[in-house]
């Protein structure tokens, strides 16, 4: 009996942080890895910012590692916060109205417009050291200095003078500034970019068509991932993204017993899911679906999609040529191309939680519940 395994993480961090729990589920015999060992399946509660607030406390939060790690020199009224990011003065946004805080990004937008032409012909890269510049959510003037460039008082100086001479013009005196070290941009990849390693919600194909990647999993210690069983055979050709880059065959099928699946043997997979170029979330869980429950679909064709389980039924699939009993009806929108896409939901904590593996759609979506998957592949 072969043992399937969710991997939920990239390999490397589980085994150098040592912070894994598993899992034993004797119904189906197969051992679930949560990273984290997050075992929280409560749906988050709504969100409501604090009442009377002009800028909540996560804002200064996010930006805190500006005015502190990496800051290199300030000018007028920035905020301060203490070595731990603890909020000491909220700069020149404390005591400010709503509307005084819009006139202000106003004013800001108009200066750093005007920065615009004189950054980019003396202080931008390649020509300078400033890779970024414009203003921030806090009320500054932010200048990104690239980490691997020096940069003296008189050139900070010039730069300042500039910005300062353009803040006059609109009113603003005394013009909050933050001169920060920063790291030269990467490039996102999307859907359909080549993905090593290959993560959940991505395209991958094989002669038949394109789908989409659900989840790596191992089996027997061997890493692979799971998608749609309808892509082909065992020993199908697979490639990522496309037939360009062929990287392995697929190795167990579910042959329709009680889901759509199947298993890609291949080692560089990691645990996430791609829901932007610049978001790819690590799966911290499974747990299967139940009628009512808001669920989310990351597939090539409609991106991240969600919608409400509707009902638990039996359906024809033509690929098997046959019923598959329990499967589960939802409202997400999903597309071609989508099949194999990994469904979850988000726990109290924000954590992906897988609950199935999508394959079709009449009037509503279908998916097959994350247990009848494992129970296929094993």
């Amino acid at each position: 009996m072969k043992h399937l395994i969710l991997a939920i993480s990239l390999v490397s961090l589980l085994l150098m942080a040592g912070i894994v729990m598993a899992a034993d589920d004797p119904n189906t015999k197969v051992i679930v890895v949560t990273y984290g060992g997050d075992m929280d399946h409560t749906p988050p509660l709504p969100f409501s910012n604090e009442p009377g607030r002009v800028m909540n406390d996560s804002m200064y939060t996010a930006l805190a590692p500006v005015y502190v790690d990496d800051m290199i020199k300030t000018y007028g009224p920035v905020p301060v916060f203490t070595k731990d990011h603890g909020i000491v003065s909220r700069g020149i946004l404390s005591g400010y109205s709503v509307e005084e805080r819009d006139a202000l990004y106003s004013k800001l937008d108009c200066v750093y417009k005007a920065m615009i032409p004189t950054f980019n012909s003396m202080y931008s890269y390649p020509k300078g050291p400033v890779i970024s510049y414009g203003y921030d959510a806090l009320g500054s003037i932010d200048v990104g200095i690239y980490e691997k460039s020096s940069v003296d008082k008189e050139s900070l100086g010039g730069m300042y003078g500039v910005i300062a001479s353009e803040a006059k013009k609109q009113g603003i005196e005394n013009v909050p500034v933050v001169f920060h070290s920063e790291l030269m941009p990467e490039l996102d990849l999307g859907r359909t970019d080549v993905w090593r390693p290959v993560i959940g919600g991505v395209q991958t194909g094989t002669s038949t068509g394109a789908f989409t990647t659900g989840f790596a999993a191992t089996v027997n210690g061997q890493m692979g991932f799971v998608t749609t069983g309808h892509a082909g055979g065992v020993g199908t050709p697979v490639y990522q993204p496309d037939l360009s880059y062929p990287i392995s065959t697929i190795a167990i099928s579910s042959d329709g017993v009680s889901s759509d699946s199947a298993w890609v043997s291949y080692s560089n997979c990691a645990g996430q899911i791609f829901e932007s170029s610049s978001s790819q979330p690590s799966v911290y869980g499974w747990s299967d679906p139940s009628v009512g429950m808001n669920v989310y679909m990351s597939g090539i064709t409609s991106g991240v999609s969600s919608g409400t389980v509707q009902k638990k039924d039996s359906a024809w699939n033509s690929h098997f040529q046959k019923m598959i009993d329990n499967q589960w009806y939802a409202d997400y929108p999903a597309g071609g191309g989508d099949s194999g896409a990994p469904v979850y939901y988000l726990d109290s904590n924000g954590h992906i939680q897988l609950t199935g593996i999508h394959w079709g759609r009449t009037t509503s979506s279908i998916f097959s519940p994350i247990s009848n998957v494992l129970s296929d592949l094993s």
